[in-house]
């Protein structure tokens, strides 16, 4: 009976500290998702012109950020085919935006191209965000983006 009575405590415990985790979750989640409306899509054509020197001082970042949030940004990749072969997706938590960019056609030339992504946020409710970019399995962009 003991074993019975502390079982049921532990699970009443469990599913309290689930739903308080549920509701910070949603709570922190700002602004809301679903009235944020996203679109990205690759510039097609290489922007290298030939083999790419790969450069530690990446200044290939601009944005514009008024009702939309705009961002042009470039991830490197080889040079075949050079037109619809990334993926991205995003997440919004609180005042960050992460955006994950996956090559869909990885390792089919010997020659690498800079690529152009622009992508277009609208229904963000704050006036700050710090913006982060994953490509490749790492972080390629931390930027903070203002109105």
């Amino acid at each position: 009976m003991k074993t019975q009575l502390k079982f049921s405590i532990v699970i009443l415990i469990l599913f309290s500290v689930l739903y308080v985790f549920s509701c910070t979750k949603n709570a922190s989640t700002e602004p809301n998702e679903e009235n944020v409306e996203f679109s990205a899509y690759q510039v097609p054509g290489c922007n290298s012109g030939g083999l790419l020197k790969i450069n530690n001082s990446d200044s290939c970042f601009a944005y514009s950020f008024d009702d939309k949030l705009k961002i042009d940004f470039c991830v490197t990749g080889n040079c075949c085919p050079d037109s619809q072969r990334y993926v991205t997706d995003y997440n919004i938590i609180s005042d960050t935006i992460f955006v994950s960019v996956a090559d869909t056609a990885a390792h089919l030339c010997r020659c690498i191209c800079n690529y152009s992504i622009h992508l277009e946020l609208s229904g963000l409710e704050k006036d700050k965000y710090v913006f982060y970019c994953n490509f490749d399995e790492r972080i390629k962009y931390k930027e903070v983006v203002n109105k």
